[in-house]
């Protein structure tokens, strides 16, 4: 009976560690997503609409969810950290840390997978 509830005591806390490990993704990534959200917001808000819906402050540059359906992610992913290049004059060429382009590919990723 005492080894019966030792192996139910283990695997009780197995279930919790796991529980507590995928919470903890779930708050990584939310923040991830977050943290991507500001930066296409502060960087590139003031052009492109960058929420699930709407339409872009200047009717020329196409919303940000377009522009992730448009690249492969590595394709776009390299764009990011490289400066993102276009053929109009005014867009200023960013170009993102690593982490930075993590954040906004999560965050332009969860964007698409709610479609």
């Amino acid at each position: 009976m005492v080894a019966r509830l030792a192996g139910q005591t283990r695997l009780l806390i197995v279930g919790l560690l796991i529980c507590l490990s995928a919470a903890a993704n779930a708050a990584t990534s939310s923040q991830l997503r977050s943290k991507g959200k500001a930066l296409l917001q502060e960087r590139c808000g003031s052009c492109h609409a960058i929420g699930a819906v709407g339409t872009s402050p200047l009717k020329a540059a196409p919303p940000m969810r377009s522009i992730y359906a448009r690249f492969a992610p590595r394709e776009l992913q390299a764009e990011l950290r490289e400066g993102m290049v276009s053929r109009h004059r005014e867009m200023p060429q960013i170009d993102f840390s690593d982490e930075d382009v993590d954040a906004i590919m999560a965050y332009l990723y969860a964007l698409a997978a709610r479609k």
